[in-house]
């Protein structure tokens, strides 16, 4: 199985992309890279060979059959290497990393993206305390997780599917400051009332992007900050 020959198609800067390359770099699974311009409309032969719906990433195996979805490329990488141990063999820390990864996307990142990308003062005070609400649910997903061995990510020790697939959004998490801020407000993350409700989601921020893997695959911030400018409202 791990002898597969596999291409990745993929974008710098998209973050749903990052997740697959993320688990290619836990894995260590030799890949060819083929980068796909999602500023320009898709070349006609990705949409017709690779995915017709022109998203990234898509993975093709052995020139022949295709993965799509972020998730799905990943979950695939970590099965073929069940050594890098980003999928527990626990059927209960299996299903809570997948509720964690669904709980982030569901609610945190739609209430991230609102408070980053809104111009209006108002609105942005009111979105931001949106989100500190979603986080605090956030945090308590972190603090009942079951932990095999102490460490600093959800699972403990272990760095796990659950890290890899929030990591690209932690990583632009800056985002929420980076383009207006609450006149006489610290940083989002730095204010006392979030220190104070959100420990475990600081630290376990905080290990996450220090992990090699998510480092190698995180482009320059300054370059996200630009490319994002686009959604602001």
């Amino acid at each position: 199985m791990t002898g597969q020959n596999l291409t990745f198609y993929t974008s710098a800067y998209c973050p749903f992309a990052a997740r697959a390359a993320i688990a290619f770099e836990e894995t260590q699974h030799p890949k060819e890279s083929v980068e796909i311009d999602l500023s320009a409309p898709r070349p006609e032969w990705y949409l017709k060979d690779i995915n017709p719906y022109g998203q990234v990433p898509a993975l093709k195996i052995n020139d022949d059959h295709i993965v799509l979805e972020s998730l799905f490329v990943a979950e695939y990488l970590a099965d073929l290497h069940p050594e890098s141990g980003l999928l527990p063999k626990d059927a209960l820390q299996r299903a809570q990393l997948r509720y964690l990864i669904h709980a982030y996307g569901t609610h945190v990142q739609p209430a991230h993206h609102k408070a980053a990308f809104t111009s209006d003062p108002e609105e942005t005070v009111k979105h931001r305390a949106a989100l500190l609400v979603e986080l605090e649910k956030f945090e308590k997903l972190l603090t009942k997780a079951k932990v095999t061995e102490e460490g600093p990510y959800f699972l403990g020790k272990d760095f796990t599917l659950a890290d890899l697939a929030i990591a690209p959004f932690l990583v632009r998490f800056f985002l929420i400051d980076a383009y207006h801020r609450v006149e006489g407000a610290p940083d989002f993350l730095e204010s006392k009332e979030v220190k104070e409700k959100l420990p475990r989601f600081l630290a376990w921020k905080a290990a996450v992007e220090e992990r090699e893997s998510v480092k190698k695959t995180t482009p320059d911030l300054e370059y996200i900050q630009q490319v994002y400018k686009k959604f602001i409202k």
